[in-house]
């Protein structure tokens, strides 16, 4: 590694905030003594967020990844183990630091037992083998995104209700391809889709929409039993506007939705301002996304996709499906006080504050078991579908933090959002004030999936994205 200087260098750096729960990542500087004891160039920042929490059932953290300041091929790898904590500013108590196996970034988890603000000063390694000149230093990012940590386990998909089966609900097969009662994943083996006794099994009007109630579905394929991470929010308009300043000038115009003749008034609030984007409302999910640009996104931020098994998981969790259940587990939106305004913004009602969330009250929130916030609701989650031949291709890579010309490169994922296959919606998404409520619009029961395996829809006002992570270790 090239020496840069034999005293310590602080650079100036620019700081980087997300959106979500107040998440901020401040004060990031690089530290240069590589000539003192060989110790290795490290990153220095401050991280904290509000409404961290660590129960016996699961838990939340951030996924923290680095970009150097150029725009190409520029993540940065760091050192697994080389974390030290320099200040805890609430006395909290240690956190965990679970870092990826391919090293391009790592889960900071709030000790066990906690509830509340977190306010942390961290410094972590960067990998020496990396060609790293003092001009990439300059203006290092340091990126965080909250996410849920969904544990190992069975759970059931599916919906109870006769209705359920003609919006392509998964069950249990009968030894006519009906119903005969719900499909329990005990594991993340092959799993045979077949229209015999208590094989997993759909109806499907059309293979375009619902899938083509072929198989099997492979055991590389993730179904939920294992462990994962994902997003505690969907992608925000903030969140894209700092991924779209990080590329290229000619990648950032191949993602950017600005451009369509209503985005203005679609919910879209990003401005090109000076060079560089900037979002109006940045805690405003991001809508007008295509999938395409969900997984460059994933790419970018070495995440991936999830599937339509995940998201029946994190959803529901190991609990027993209800007839027409939401994902915050009841049939009804009598407790429900979160909502799209008139003015776009997804809001609580009158004083709700998500720092009182809990199992009992998660219904207001519109919360999933797991405490995940929007499942349904606020704009349609993109999933790789088990419906056709290109999505049970997937096998749940991660990004390399590195795209190529702009678009995501993993083989195994799906390319195109013109009907060719490999994903499809779920959940439901908001359209427009005034509208009014149906199976689609804007909340869907968990199992429904009509258009489980629809993969069109370049962009819309009501299509936004949700990315993931396999647990390390799993």
């Amino acid at each position: 590694m090239k020496t840069i200087s034999k005293f310590t260098l602080l650079l100036s750096v620019l700081a980087f905030n997300l959106y979500g729960s107040d998440l901020q990542i401040t004060n990031v500087r690089v530290l240069d003594r590589a000539d003192i004891a060989n110790n290795p160039l490290s990153v220095l920042f401050d991280v904290q967020w509000d409404n961290a929490w660590n129960t016996d059932k699961n838990h939340d953290g951030i996924w923290i990844f680095m970009k150097f300041n150029s725009r190409w091929n520029n993540h940065v790898k760091l050192v697994p183990g080389s974390q030290q904590i320099l200040q805890d500013r609430i006395d909290n108590g240690n956190p965990s630091f679970e870092f990826s196996p391919d090293s391009l970034g790592f889960f900071l988890v709030p000790p066990a037992g906690h509830r509340g603000g977190v306010n942390y000063k961290l410094q972590i390694a960067i990998n020496p083998t990396q060609n790293i000149a003092r001009p990439r230093l300059r203006g290092l990012k340091v990126h965080g995104i909250e996410m849920v940590y969904i544990p190992s386990g069975p759970f059931t998909v599916g919906s109870p209700d006769t209705s359920a089966t003609k919006r392509a609900a998964f069950y249990a097969s009968d030894a006519s391809g009906n119903p005969g009662g719900l499909f329990t994943i005990t594991s993340e083996d092959e799993i045979a889709v077949l229209p015999t006794p208590g094989n997993f099994y759909y109806w499907s009007e059309n293979p375009l929409y619902n899938g083509d109630q072929q198989g099997p579905i492979p055991a590389a394929f993730p179904k939920g039993h294992d462990a994962y991470y994902l997003m505690k929010y969907e992608l925000t308009q903030g969140q894209y506007a700092d991924f779209l300043n990080d590329l290229p000038d000619s990648w950032a115009s191949l993602r950017s939705p600005i451009g369509g003749r209503e985005y203005l008034k679609k919910r879209g609030s990003l401005r090109l301002i000076d060079g560089r984007y900037v979002a109006e409302s940045p805690s405003r999910p991001m809508n007008q996304i295509s999938f395409t640009d969900g997984l460059a996104y994933s790419d970018w931020a070495a995440l991936r996709p999830i599937t339509e098994l995940e998201y029946e998981k994190a959803a529901r969790g190991p609990s027993d499906p209800i007839e027409g259940e939401f994902v915050w587990g009841t049939n009804n939106y009598s407790a429900l006080e979160r909502y799209v305004d008139d003015h776009h913004e997804l809001v609580f009602s009158n004083t709700l504050d998500e720092k009182d969330l809990n199992d009992a009250n998660r219904a207001k929130f519109g919360a999933s078991y797991y405490w995940v916030m929007d499942l349904s609701g606020s704009v349609w989650e993109k999933v790789i579908t088990v419906g056709n031949a290109i999505g049970r291709s997937f096998t749940g890579s991660h990004g390399d933090g590195r795209l190529h010309f702009g678009h995501a490169d993993n083989s195994d994922w799906p390319t195109s959002d013109d009907e060719v296959g490999g994903f499809g919606y779920r959940g439901g998404g908001y359209y427009e004030p005034g509208t009014q409520y149906s199976d689609f619009n804007p909340h869907s029961p968990i199992g429904y999936r009509y258009y489980g395996a629809w993969s069109g829809g370049p962009r819309s006002i009501a299509y936004g994205y949700r990315a993931g992570r396999s647990a390390p270790g799993e």
